[in-house]
């Protein structure tokens, strides 16, 4: 099993977008078995791939004396299951330091399902509060979603600072890797030229793959719609894009 986690420390770069396409063509396209946990109190997540129930549990329970298997539900697809997340889980993050919680305990949970899954993914919240922080302790690979902008490349380096803490403090010994992913990417030569720049500094490893801006995306996670993208417009550019870094993401973890 691999934890896989998307995060960034800027919101609107396409980490939902990524997790949960991710997620679906692991189970549908590659026949793994998945888990999407949501770990941003937003619950997009949540919202694409579930059949919403107010009365779901979230992660606040395993804080709480609950075990993780005992929040999962299913989703609308073969091979994925959800733990999904509503406004409650904020509690988490307020009450961390109080409770005196632990980073590495999410970690020590998701373990508890190594036989049931060949893959768990993260989607986190653009904040590097308890939850964001304990997803990083938990990662085997962590995907930094970017877009090729200044403040959103700009915002790397203190992603990067995050990174190397977590990797430094968490309990889970294996080496803690991440790449960015350059998503919504428009191929204007501005942006072009910022993601040249990237590479020459030769500071940041950046995924092969590059997603495509699209309305697509946009027209999937519509409330009417709420749908991955292979199951909403198969053929569009954007999932393609998606199926290439499925690929590329499997041939990382299981060279």
């Amino acid at each position: 099993m691999k934890v896989i986690v998307v995060s960034n420390y800027k919101g609107g770069c396409a980490k939902t977008t990524t997790a949960v396409n991710l997620a679906y063509n692991l189970a549908a396209g590659e026949g793994k078995r998945v888990l999407l946990i949501d770990a941003d109190p937003q619950g997009n997540a949540s919202y694409i791939l579930w059949k919403y129930n107010p009365n779901a549990e979230t992660l606040l329970r395993i804080y709480s004396g609950k075990t993780i298997k005992s929040l999962i539900r299913r989703s609308k697809y073969k091979n994925l299951d959800v733990i999904p997340s509503m406004a409650e889980l904020e509690r988490v993050n307020r009450e961390s330091d109080v409770r005196g919680l632990n980073h590495n305990e999410l970690r020590r949970q998701i373990d508890s399902m190594a036989d049931r899954y060949d893959y768990v993914i993260i989607d986190c919240q653009p904040t590097m509060q308890f939850l964001t922080l304990s997803a990083l302790h938990a990662a085997d690979l962590v995907i930094v979603p970017f877009k090729a902008a200044g403040f959103c490349i700009n915002g790397l380096e203190l992603m990067r600072d995050y990174l190397e803490d977590a990797a430094q403090k968490r309990e889970y010994q294996p080496d803690l890797n991440y790449a960015c992913l350059l998503t919504m990417f428009d191929n204007q030569k501005k942006s072009l030229n910022r993601i040249m720049d990237l590479i020459e500094q030769d500071t940041y490893i950046i995924f092969d793959t590059i997603i495509s801006r699209s309305a697509v995306c946009e027209s999937a996670e519509d409330k009417k719609v709420r749908k991955p993208l292979l199951k909403h417009r198969k053929n569009s550019k954007v999932t393609a894009d998606y199926l290439e870094l499925t690929k590329e993401i499997l041939s990382l973890i299981e060279e």
